[in-house]
């Protein structure tokens, strides 16, 4: 029986795996000089599996594809060197594509500006906290830095889980009308005119703060209808109010998704954390906290069991900037000032 392939026997799977060589070939070729480089990756590993197994089927099929006596077939040889320079280069170009996805990714997010590594790069600092602090996230930026920067820098400066890339536009938009509501009630004359009154003194890292009724009873939150202002006298008895940021209060029950555990939804993303206070009592327009009743009432004063949520906002700088972020609870600059004061002032 003869044994020697016939150039029948090995014609269609080399002309396979030519066909499979030079599409894996093309394809590389169209990933470097043109865009899409994931998409043409696939079209390379698909052209050069497809191709090399069909290929390989037909030689298997063929009855003089393999051997020749004891000698590998010209078939066989053939079949191999092309078919592994095949698969290797669809290796190559697989394993290189989905490391410039991956860059791409990284280096410009789903919208193609950065955000993908910004958000790579957050690190989250809720559990390292100095005393006092516990109601915050984290350093982030100031007001002025929100308004400015591009969405890609904003993110790169928050902490880890506190804002997504489509909710830094929102963002940005609330925190202008706050800023533009402080402009526009800039001084206690402006305040009180608007319905704002004075309800304690000018506490320590915070202000005093001014209320407004009106909003308070609504029971809405709406970043450019702040409940509250914060003006201090910045460690002068005798200087003018000065506001210093704006806060917020609402109070569960008056808005239908506030409860005792349910603070309300506020501004887009976790940045602003609301907060409570316990035991507030009010002696002579001085207020302070963690009071009982009985303590309260020995003294005078009016007691506040439980006053929920509230949120401080530091949205005029030219008061008292705070470095450690526009949401950040307690305002260490401003106290900076406020303990020149020898006692507390309410006036």
């Amino acid at each position: 029986m003869n044994t020697q392939p016939t150039s029948k026997a090995f014609v269609l799977p080399l002309l396979l795996l030519a066909v499979s060589l030079a599409l894996v070939v093309t394809a590389v070729t169209l990933s470097v000089v043109r865009d899409g480089g994931e998409r043409w990756a696939q079209i390379t590993a698909a052209a050069g599996l497809i191709a090399t197994v069909a290929a390989a089927g037909v030689l298997l099929g063929t009855a003089q594809g393999w051997v020749n006596g004891r000698r590998l077939s010209l078939a066989a040889v053939s079949t191999a060197v092309m078919g592994l320079g095949s698969l290797a280069l669809v290796i190559v170009t697989y394993v290189g594509a989905t490391g410039d996805v991956a860059e791409q990714v990284a280096t410009t997010g789903s919208a193609g500006t950065g955000e993908g590594i910004a958000l790579t790069e957050q690190v989250s600092n809720n559990d390292v906290q100095p005393p006092g602090y516990a109601h915050d996230v984290g350093d982030h930026p100031t007001i002025g830095q929100f308004l400015e920067m591009d969405n890609t820098s904003v993110l790169s400066s928050v902490p880890g889980g506190t804002l997504l890339p489509d909710e830094v536009d929102a963002l940005r938009d609330e925190l202008a009308a706050t800023r533009g509501f402080a402009e526009q009630h800039n001084t206690v004359e402006k305040a009180r005119a608007a319905g704002y009154y004075n309800t304690t003194n000018d506490v320590p890292f915070m202000g005093a703060h001014f209320i407004n009724n009106e909003y308070l009873t609504d029971g809405v939150f709406d970043a450019g209808k702040p409940e509250g202002l914060l003006f201090s006298k910045k460690g002068n008895p005798d200087a003018e109010w000065q506001l210093v940021g704006v806060w917020y209060l609402i109070i569960p029950g008056m808005n239908p998704g506030v409860t005792d555990e349910t603070p309300p939804e506020g501004f887009s993303g976790n940045l602003d954390l609301w907060h409570a206070h316990y035991g507030l009592c009010t002696r002579d327009g001085v207020i302070s906290e963690n009071n009982t009743f009985e303590s309260c009432a020995e003294d005078g004063g009016s007691w506040t069991g439980d006053l929920r949520w509230m949120m401080h906002v530091w949205a005029y700088p030219e008061g008292a900037e705070n470095p450690e972020g526009v949401f950040v609870y307690l305002n260490q600059l401003l106290w900076e000032s406020q303990r020149l004061a020898e006692a507390p002032i309410l006036r």
